[in-house]
């Protein structure tokens, strides 16, 4: 295989690993340690794309982190809602 074959052969796993990752990732709606075991297996057997994993788990943390907040919102506005 030559030099672009073998680049453009990389480029395309690092996408479907980053598309399969992603997925999962976003499969992880609460705390399962099968589900988390299988996230763990694909980044060790994918070590060469752990920036781009790291990136996805980074993304995804600040992404969940956001939309829980704005689920607080109300709740922490109900007290002074109902106030005279």
């Amino acid at each position: 295989m030559s030099a672009p074959e073998s680049s453009a052969g990389s480029s395309e796993a690092r996408e479907d690993t980053c598309r399969d990752y992603q997925s999962l990732l976003e499969d992880l709606t609460f705390n399962s340690k099968p589900h988390i075991n299988m996230l763990t297996i694909l980044a060790k057997e994918n070590v060469p794309f752990a920036k781009d994993i790291v990136s996805l788990i980074e993304a995804q943390i600040a992404k969940v982190f956001i939309f829980n907040r704005l689920l607080l919102l109300p709740i922490l506005a109900a007290p002074y809602s109902h106030t005279p």
